[in-house]
Order: structure tokens, then C-alpha cells, then sequence
């Protein structure tokens, strides 16, 4: 006889929250992927004669990092991709047909 699906129950940590990004550093090794999500905050000045705006630098505000397996993170970017082939597929979003160069790698 066949056990019973096991059953989930849902539930958040007391200190969950939400938190709104606009970017994210993406990397995997042979044991762990991880996902370090960022908040770039703009400090533009005025400039001269008060019609121009202009921005020096921008403060990269990293806001949390996300470790897992390599397994965990080949399926989050599968259900990504999933989602965004949902959302072309309704003409909500379309890709750029030539992809931009992918950013040169840092270290933090």
C-alpha cells in the first residue's frame, strides 16, 4: 500500500520580510550557488544653472545574501525561466534580441 503524500504546512519566521530590489549578484560553484540582492541608490546633484542632473556614483546597497545547493538553485532558475516564458508568452514582457554583454565579475 502507497504512504500518503506528505503534507506541507506553511508557515514565515518571525523577523520575515519584504524587501524591493533592483538587482542581483548571481554566481555558482560545484557545491553551492548564491544569489546577493542589491539596492542601487542614486545621489544625483543639480548642476549648473539647475537644469542638468547629475550622478557621480552610485551606492551599491547589497540588502541579503541567499546560499543553497546547487540542485536548489538549478531549480529556482528553471522556475524563473518557467515564469518568464509565461509572461512572453502573454505579451507581457519580451527579451532583447541581442542580449546585452554580461557585466565583467567582481568580488565583494
Amino acid at each position: 500500500m502507497a504512504k500518503p503524500p506528505l503534507k506541507v504546512t506553511l508557515s514565515k519566521h518571525p523577523e520575515f520580510k519584504v524587501i524591493h530590489v533592483n538587482g542581483a549578484l548571481i554566481a555558482a560553484k560545484a557545491d553551492e550557488g548564491f544569489m546577493k540582492f542589491f539596492l542601487d541608490i542614486l545621489e544625483p546633484k543639480i548642476g549648473a544653472g539647475g537644469k542638468k542632473i547629475e550622478v557621480d556614483f552610485i551606492n551599491r546597497e547589497f540588502q541579503v545574501e541567499v546560499r543553497m545547493s546547487t540542485i536548489v538553485f538549478l531549480q529556482i532558475a528553471q522556475q524563473m525561466e518557467h515564469h518568464i516564458k509565461q509572461l512572453e508568452k502573454k505579451g507581457i514582457l519580451k527579451r532583447e534580441k541581442k542580449p546585452r554583454k554580461a557585466p565583467e565579475p567582481y568580488r565583494i
